[in-house]
């Protein structure tokens, strides 16, 4: 069922959003590593599984290439015969890019995210290879696209300002040719996002394989190799300079285009230190120009150390290209000291209340040369965030009042500073002021909400009301907190305007929780009045994602029978337990039936007896289904019958990790730390797979040869199975 389900979304994914009108039939290869490799996923559930379905519903005939190894890096897909510096791999010559070459294709996908970076390998470097593999492509027409770096849970901050970097490098150099794995697939701190996660900080689960599969079928390759050609010409934007020269004490940017197609503006970025960039400011481009434009920006803050900034071009409102990187030095020497007389005098600063809003009011008894007060907020005292510019006179001997009325409704205590701004630099702080909102001012006559609650929906919160008798209405803004206290906006939604009846709502907060949530409504009049509900809560269907709460599961010797038995802690909407045998965890076969208890809170045991008549190990595992037919799966328990070993057939030679039976074929180190070589094969290519104990590949090469290492260092603690040549000797492997 799960296949179909799946199957029938691609095909409704490649008709419906992808749609081509091309179906001539391509040769694609796939360099990479783990990733590419599909680790993470289910069997034929990586997004290079995912991406050869659905070529293949276009056109049955197509081909695709998959040399990806885990563990790889830039270095081991570079052209054979390079020769790498020291302490750098050398190219693996049956999963380059020659070797992709010699398979002839139309185009190559390269897919290595993270492994470069782990390794201590310089920016330049990987640019480099990268370079040196695509040049080697273009000589022979061959395109090719790169995906991105991808978030990683293990690195440190500084490897992961690499990856960053790398991610930008890659989208900048190889622009539509480039693949976003990076954009989403990141919790604010630059982890895996949970959703996406398959547990180990490395590698992306199903999900996560299935979005990088429909932004690998975005790229449209196989309208672009029907096209023959990149992006229609001409290209959007043709950026010809771009430089940073001192302005008296600031910074000034000068660019110029020689071409713009439907640009919409630059965004100004700066860095320190050349690697974490930060917007600075939007520049509008002129949209359409044939002949191109020139640009200016001054950088109005006073900068005292070396400042680095780039230009990210939007085209159609989307992000197209990064410009190169360019450098200034402030002219720290210029200036004069300022004139004897101070430059301004504040003489008051009030925050006082204004129906139900607050206002600030100030007065200075001198100004020279004052440009602006920047009006900044706080709710502790101590953080302050911009709130308002507001103009100064400039130049007054008399002095001058202001008033500045904060048009946000706030619920507590506010903290308020004036930031003097004389002659574009910062001159003084005033002292903090404070203010406490009428928050009893007003009377809500615009909206009438009732029945308003927090339910479950699968794994999310919905929330829920009825608004009777709507005047004058504009919008509900839906508030969020964790702990009631400290509220934050996760959606909008349009009120009636005037409606005379009961009118029903509903907002899906599409964020996971795993604990007791609080929401209110914000509610705004077409007159820009703010009221609030009164403030509900609920709990997350924790349970949603990993309905079968499987407590203990064991396999015991009854009467020469296995007894299985386990226990659930809880369960949710359960249907049943399909019990699952198998010799060697790569087939399994159903062997019976257990009904779930549905919905419970308490302990449930449930038994079966295997009445097979076994000999030598066996492997069960329980293969568990809920109501609205969703399926998991338990941990996989190793049980040996306590008579003779199974004997491999002769057409199937056995090699056990502990080399009691002594075959030619065999594996070394046995168990591994870093690699292991595979010894005694016959001379030539040979299909290897690695497996899990829970059955999922982790590992193929269909063109293996004996000797080669296989890199386990990425691998968790504990046995695998080798197969070599469809089960024409199957291996065993510990990874300590």
């Amino acid at each position: 069922m799960r296949t179909l389900i799946l199957l029938t979304l691609l095909t409704i994914y490649s008709n419906f959003t992808y749609a081509q009108s091309c179906t001539t039939p391509y040769r694609i290869v796939v360099l990479g590593s783990s990733t590419a490799e599909g680790m993470g996923a289910t069997p034929n559930h990586g997004w290079v599984a995912l991406y050869t379905q659905y070529l293949k519903s276009i056109n049955a005939n197509y081909q695709v290439y998959n040399l990806a190894v885990g563990g790889y890096t830039t270095y081991h897909i570079n052209p054979t015969g390079y020769v790498p510096p020291t302490d750098r791999p050398a190219p693996d010559t049956a999963h380059n890019i020659t070797k992709a070459l010699s398979l002839q294709p139309d185009a190559i996908i390269i897919n290595l995210p993270t492994n470069d970076v782990g390794r201590g390998y310089t920016l330049a470097e990987q640019q480099a290879n990268y370079q040196r593999v695509i040049s080697l492509a273009t000589a022979q027409n061959v395109k090719v696209w790169v995906s991105t770096t991808q978030p990683r849970n293990d690195y440190t901050a500084s490897m992961v300002a690499n990856l960053k970097t790398m991610r930008d490098w890659t989208i900048s150099y190889f622009g539509d040719k480039s693949i976003d794995f990076w954009t989403g697939m990141n919790q604010p701190n630059d982890s895996i996002k949970w959703a996406y996660s398959y547990g180990d900080g490395i590698h992306f689960n199903d999900s996560g394989h299935y979005v990088l599969y429909t932004r690998v079928v975005a790229r449209g390759i196989p309208q672009a190799l029907c096209n023959g050609t990149p992006p229609p010409p001409p290209v959007p934007v043709v950026l010809n300079s771009f430089t940073v020269t001192n302005s008296t004490n600031k910074l000034q940017l000068n660019w110029n285009t020689a071409y713009e197609k439907n640009v919409k503006r630059f965004l100004v970025q700066r860095s320190t230190d050349s690697v974490n960039f930060s917007a600075l400011a939007t520049v509008t481009a002129t949209g359409n120009d044939s002949t191109g434009r020139s640009y200016t920006y001054l950088d109005t803050v006073i900068r005292k150390v070396k400042q680095f900034y780039r230009l990210d071009v939007i085209v159609a409102d989307t992000h197209y290209i990064y410009s190169s990187i360019k450098s200034g030095m402030p002219d720290t020497a210029w200036g004069t000291p300022p004139p004897p007389q101070v430059p301004v005098v504040l003489n008051s600063f009030t925050v006082t209340n204004n129906t139900n809003k607050l206002q600030l009011n100030w007065s200075t008894a001198y100004e020279k040369n004052v440009k602006r007060f920047l009006v900044q907020r706080s709710t502790d005292s101590v953080n302050f965030s911009a709130l308002a510019t507001v103009t100064a006179t400039g130049n007054d001997s008399t002095g001058r009042s202001y008033t500045y009325l904060d048009t946000v409704i706030r619920k507590v205590k506010q903290f308020y500073r004036l930031d003097v701004i004389v002659a574009d630099t910062h001159y003084i702080y005033s002292s903090i002021k404070s203010g406490m909102p009428d928050t009893a001012y007003g009377t809500n006559t615009y909206f009438n909400i009732t029945n308003l609650q927090v339910q479950q929906s699968k794994d999310k919160l919905q929330i829920l009301w009825y608004s009777n008798n709507e005047k004058s209405t504009k919008q509900f803004i839906i508030e969020h907190s964790s702990d009631s206290l400290n509220w934050n906006v996760v959606g909008t939604l349009a009120a009636a305007g005037n409606y005379p009846g009961s009118r029903f709502y509903n907002f899906l907060d599409s964020t996971v929780y795993y604990r007791l949530q609080y929401y209110r409504l914000n509610m705004v009049t077409t007159t820009n009045l703010h009221f609030f509900s009164a403030v509900v809560k609920g709990m997350p269907d924790t349970m949603y994602t990993q309905p079968f709460r499987v407590a203990t599961f064991t396999v015991t010797l009854q009467q020469s029978k296995a007894q299985l038995n386990w226990t659930t802690s809880a369960e949710k909407n359960t249907k049943n337990f399909t019990i699952e045998r198998s010799r060697d965890t790569l087939t399994w076969q159903a062997i019976g039936t257990v009904n779930a208890a549905s919905n419970s809170t308490t302990t449930r045991s449930y038994s079966f007896r295997d009445t097979a008549t076994l000999t030598g190990t066996v492997y069960y595992r329980l293969n568990m289904l809920t109501h609205d037919n969703r399926r998991f799966f338990s941990k996989v328990v190793k049980f040996s019958f306590p008579a003779a070993r199974i004997k491999a057939s002769p057409a199937v030679p056995v090699v056990t990790s502990t080399n009691d039976v002594v075959q030619p074929v065999r594996l070394a180190p046995n168990p591994v730390q870093e690699s292991s070589q595979l010894l005694g094969l016959p001379p030539g290519n040979h299909a290897v797979r690695i497996f899990d104990f829970s059955g999922r590949q982790i590992y193929f090469n269909p063109q293996f040869q004996a000797g080669r290492k296989i890199d386990a260092h990425l691998w968790t603690r504990g046995v695998y199975i080798v197969v070599v040549d469809e089960g024409q000797y199957r291996l065993k492997i510990v990874k300590q």
